[in-house]
């Protein structure tokens, strides 16, 4: 009796042992640093090892009339960008997926390169395009308006709005595309056979069907318009417009009183991180609920594209307008500012004096190339235990009846909705407290914020993966003989490895482009490309920011490439698994 008590007990421990240890794992990564990033907030010094307890930083933070404007700067910055990316991503992939477009097969390609350009990288090109003064568009636009005025000015929240669209527009793209590509097209028919034109088939139809993909977009891009730091930090922060993510920057790095106002910020980032949550939840309900709204196809599926007709020219002028704007003048501009020997506007005059000394010094300055090493090595253990830990944390939600797996899910997820700005001031409340890590500075801490940052992608793509591939494979390894490890090296590992590299491209790319979280982690030894890029644009030394930034660029379109060829391999062998 006492035997089979014994193991009985075994059995139930070797039965949680998975998840605990992986919810321990994800809480010492997500809930950690939250918890004492809500420590601090109650703290009189904002470290949360100090003594003492106060409501004062809440009470100072919330009855200020400045926060609330802050606040509303970032709700319009968000809905603002959130509904510009919409707006271009929905035509694109309905014009691609859905019409007789020419060459649809090249946008569709193309569409995907402004993923290659940095955030902070794009609004630093549109301040050379468009600023009041010296912008190439208002230089070259000064006859029309008259002396002293400007067509364009980019530090307005209507520039940060348009280029963050920009950015925000391939994503969009990628979420809405497939959602297009498997519409019943019978139902565009139907339409067309009554008579509705092409925007009442599009509100009438296209949109009803669309609606849980363009509920998951919205609130997707809803949290990345809450989040990012680079455009409104280039465009907003030089002209007084502050968001969340730049406000947090301000007082870490430039507070009026020199140090840090860590209890501040704690208690302003409370409020977003409600709000944020409350978004991720609608996130999470809008796609789960997602096959509700499936079509039923069959045999007779086949897409008949909508011929435009006299819409046709309409329709390639905007996307030809949508790659000038996002990719040819921005990477134009940068080529040519790199190539000048000082900051200069667009002239025959100045095609002699093109040199390639900014690029030169890029190669020979030794913190730029300690800055470029960091960023790979950062970049390839991120990705390395991200793709590690996303099929492990896949395998446990779907496959395995282990105890608590919902909540793995949930705490895998959770980062989605954390800004970069906050990881990087939880980090530094987590390790600056902890004596007996002593990883602040180092390249290690770096690395803990962008695994913590891009679980949730690695997650989402690997679930997919796993929920495709069918159990039978994993219980025949099982029937003959082989453990749980030599199960998953074997059979899952091998069958989910174009899963794995696309989210290990995916991570590398996005730790190259990185910069909130870095630029306030930085120490001495542990700068980034996206830091050192900031702290040249920031000094005054925009040739040498366009100088690394196109050598940036080069490597993510380099990254991006891979990743798309991988995730188009990763699709068609799921298919097959």
């Amino acid at each position: 009796m006492q035997t089979a008590t014994l193991q009985g007990r075994s059995f139930a421990f070797e039965k949680w042992l998975p998840s605990l240890l992986m919810l321990g794992l994800l809480a010492y990564l997500v809930l950690v640093p939250l918890v004492i990033l809500l420590v601090s907030s109650v703290k009189p010094t904002g470290m949360p090892l100090d003594p003492g307890w106060t409501l004062d930083h809440f009470a100072e933070t919330y009855s200020d009339p400045a926060f609330y404007r802050m606040a509303g700067t970032t709700f319009i910055f968000a809905i603002g960008s959130a509904m510009g990316a919409l707006t271009i991503g929905i035509l694109m992939a309905w014009l691609v997926e859905r019409t007789d477009l020419p060459a649809r097969g090249f946008v569709r390609v193309m569409i995907l390169l402004p993923m290659a350009t940095p955030p902070v990288l794009l609004a630093i090109a549109w301040v050379m395009l468009a600023s009041p003064r010296t912008g190439f568009f208002n230089e070259i636009l000064s006859p029309l308006m008259g002396e002293g005025r400007h067509l364009f000015d980019i530090f307005s929240m209507q520039g940060m709005i348009f280029v963050e669209s920009l950015s925000l527009a391939p994503t969009t793209f990628l979420i809405l595309s497939p959602a297009f590509r498997n519409m019943d097209p019978n139902l565009e028919e139907a339409a067309r056979t009554s008579g509705a034109g092409i925007f009442t088939m599009i509100r009438r139809v296209m949109l009803p069907v669309l609606f849980p993909s363009l509920l998951a977009a919205t609130g997707l891009l809803l949290m990345f318009g809450l989040l990012v730091f680079d455009i409104p930090g280039t465009l907003g922060m030089p002209v007084g417009i502050f968001v969340l993510s730049s406000q947090i920057v301000y007082l870490v790095n430039d507070a009026p009183g020199g140090l840090a106002e860590y209890g501040p910020i704690s208690a302003m980032a409370v409020f977003f991180l409600v709000i944020l949550l409350m978004i991720t939840w609608g996130y999470r309900r809008a796609t789960r609920n997602a096959s509700r709204y499936v079509t039923m196809t069959g045999k007779s599926f086949r897409i008949r594209p909508y011929k435009l007709r006299r819409w046709k020219a309409p329709a390639v002028t905007f996307v030809s307008l949508y790659f000038f704007f996002a990719t040819i003048a921005p990477i134009a501009i940068l080529i040519w500012t790199s190539l000048m020997p000082y900051q200069a506007g667009v002239s025959l005059d100045m095609i002699p004096k093109m040199t390639m000394a900014n690029h030169m010094a890029f190669f020979a300055n030794s913190r730029a190339m300690s800055a470029a090493q960091n960023s790979v090595i950062i970049g390839g253990l991120a990705a390395t235990i991200v793709a590690l830990l996303s099929v492990l944390v896949s395998w446990l939600v779907i496959r395995s009846k282990a105890p608590g797996r919902n909540l793995i899910d949930l705490l895998s997820f959770l980062p989605l909705a954390i800004p970069g700005t906050m990881i990087g001031v939880a980090l530094t409340y987590v390790y600056l407290t902890l004596g007996s890590l002593p990883i602040y500075g180092t390249i290690w801490i770096i690395v803990i914020a962008y695994v913590t940052t891009y679980i949730a992608f690695g997650t989402r793509t690997t679930h997919n993966v796993m929920l495709q591939l069918s159990p039978e494979l994993e219980e025949a390894s099982r029937a003959s003989g082989a453990g749980w490890f030599r199960t998953m090296r074997r059979v899952v590992v091998p069958l989910t490895l174009p899963a794995i590299v696309a989210v290990w491209i995916w991570v590398v790319s996005h730790c190259l482009r990185e910069l909130s979280s870095a630029l306030l982690l930085q120490g001495f030894d542990n700068k980034t490309v996206p830091v050192l890029l900031w702290g040249y644009w920031t000094g005054g030394e925009p040739n040498k920011a366009s100088a690394v930034g196109l050598w940036l660029i080069l490597a993510m379109i380099i990254l991006v490439s891979a990743w798309q060829i991988l995730s188009a391999r990763g699709r068609l062998v799921g298919v097959k698994a």
